[in-house]
């Protein structure tokens, strides 16, 4: 949750958010489907952004917030599809949703942490945010 400060009149200060892994603008194509047969959802999309804990995506279908998915990412990388499994919607705006990957393998955080620092540059990054967390 966020919350802003204001201090007699000073600008007001935004914390952190609560992520712990940069994301980079990137679109990848990606397919999903739904992993509870109760919850049928499927479709494909474009990835917004990604990063080793999770990704944001532009979809022509909707899906429900909470539900589990199993992820099929296109990375420009020359490599087979990443098939992600156990993938938790945490964010949902329309056919706009971003997920939480739950159960990623090393080789899988290994390929999208070398991906993703290959494709970081100026334009891809956010300039909204902190870059770096002191724990």
């Amino acid at each position: 949750m966020m919350t802003k400060l204001i201090m007699s009149g000073r600008k007001s200060y935004v914390p952190l958010d609560n992520r712990y892994a940069e994301r980079v603008a990137v679109t990848c194509r990606v397919r999903y489907i739904g992993e509870v047969p109760t919850q049928p959802h499927q479709g494909q999309g474009l990835t917004k952004n990604i990063s080793v804990s999770g990704c944001h995506v532009i979809s022509d279908q909707p899906v429900t917030r909470g539900t589990l998915l199993t992820l099929t990412i296109t990375l420009p990388d020359g490599l087979p599809q990443l098939v992600l499994k156990s993938t938790h919607v945490v964010w949902v705006s329309g056919c706009q949703f971003s997920v939480r990957f739950m159960d990623l393998n090393r080789d899988h955080r290994k390929r999208l942490q070398s991906f993703i620092w290959k494709s970081i540059s100026h334009q891809t990054v956010s300039n909204q945010r902190t870059r770096f967390r002191l724990m």
